[in-house]
């Protein structure tokens, strides 16, 4: 199971800590590599720090807040998952177009931030309902029969290749559950073994090629 550096960027000294100490107890998938403030010095300390993943809590909303937010998305060095209840629809835009990305809502647990975080590190994305539907949208997809997001996880890993065993530590689910999850997806969807389950993930836009 592979180990991700993370860093936080927030604008207050509280969100940061409690975000390190959080991420921090899940030992055997994180590290931290450090905490940053709003500024206009927070891209080149995330590229000194050089994390896998940058969590990025966006708080107030307020202008230096978005302005750090679109200028560390820019950058292609690192995953980015960001833990917001609103954004402007600019910046949903942008979010949902990049790769390695997700926004994750504050109504959500500590287990769940741990898994959204290993998978937009793995290559993954992670949106809520609203913002899946928009991505759906903007693929053309919109006529996808529904799936619940965990079903969009175990489709997302199973799709980058990982082993049922190595979806299921990710996700912290038992290796049945996720192999359930796997037959209710080829079921929705139409399909009788991975590569077309993952052609599916492919043109629905939950993961891409190079």
């Amino acid at each position: 199971m592979p180990r991700f550096k993370f860093v936080v960027v927030a604008s207050d000294l509280l969100s940061r800590d409690s975000l390190r100490r959080s991420l921090g107890a899940y030992e055997s998938l994180f590290d931290c590599a450090g905490d940053f403030a709003c500024s206009a010095t927070v891209a080149g300390e995330c590229r000194e720090a050089a994390p896998d993943v940058i969590i990025f809590d966006l708080g107030a909303r307020s202008t230096a807040e978005l302005v750090a937010l679109q200028e560390l998305a820019a950058n292609s060095d690192w995953a980015l998952l960001v833990i917001a209840n609103r954004a402007p629809d600019h910046v949903l835009e942008e979010l949902v177009t990049r790769r390695r990305c997700g926004l994750f809502s504050r109504s959500n647990s500590l287990d769940a931030l741990a898994r959204a975080t290993a998978l937009v590190a793995l290559g993954g994305s992670f949106f809520d309902g609203p913002l899946h539907e928009l991505l759906l949208r903007r693929t053309g997809r919109a006529g996808e029969p529904a799936l619940s997001q965990r079903e969009r996880h175990v489709l997302q890993l199973v799709a980058e290749g990982y082993s049922t065993k190595e979806v299921a530590d990710i996700l912290q689910l038992s290796i049945k559950t996720v192999d359930n999850y796997r037959t209710s997806l080829m079921q929705k969807v139409g399909v009788h073994d991975v590569v077309r389950l993952t052609h599916y993930a492919i043109r629905a836009g939950l993961v891409q090629v190079s």
